[in-house]
């Protein structure tokens, strides 16, 4: 793989990252009911990951010599504005599970840069362990 097909793949990486259901939620801040404490801090932790291997990206994408997209969030996430966390929770989940197989589609495209794939795969592991922390939350409900 080429640097502009690997700074391309890595771009499209932080977008996935950048443009999620939970970071749009972490700024939109979404009304949670008392006592969803648990729900919160989960949502915060993941959205504390994405920004970190957000910039780990961007790091990634500048050392090969290119720049970093800058992302914007889907419009159809303003509809989701004054929905509380709780009603969201079943969302994020599939959200995630999407970005989660975008990021196993980017991992095996990277796999001939191993600083990158193994960027990729340890972010997968990390979206897919946040997803069962999510899905644990809602079973317990």
């Amino acid at each position: 793989m080429k640097n502009h097909e690997a700074i391309s793949t890595l771009n499209q990486l932080l977008g996935v990252l950048c443009r999620s259901l939970p970071a749009y939620l972490s700024d939109a801040r979404p009304w949670s009911r008392l006592g969803s404490w648990k729900t919160q801090t989960s949502i915060d932790r993941l959205v504390a990951d994405l920004r970190m291997y957000a910039r780990r990206v961007a790091e990634e994408i500048d050392s090969l010599g290119g720049c970093p997209d800058s992302c914007v969030f889907p419009a159809e996430f303003t509809a989701k504005n004054d929905l509380a966390v709780q009603f969201l929770l079943g969302e994020i989940i599939d959200y995630l599970d999407r970005d989660a197989a975008s990021i196993e589609r980017i991992a095996a495209r990277l796999e001939n840069i191993p600083a990158a794939h193994a960027l990729a795969e340890e972010i997968l592991g990390n979206v897919k362990g946040h997803v069962d922390v999510l899905k644990k939350i809602v079973n317990d409900e």
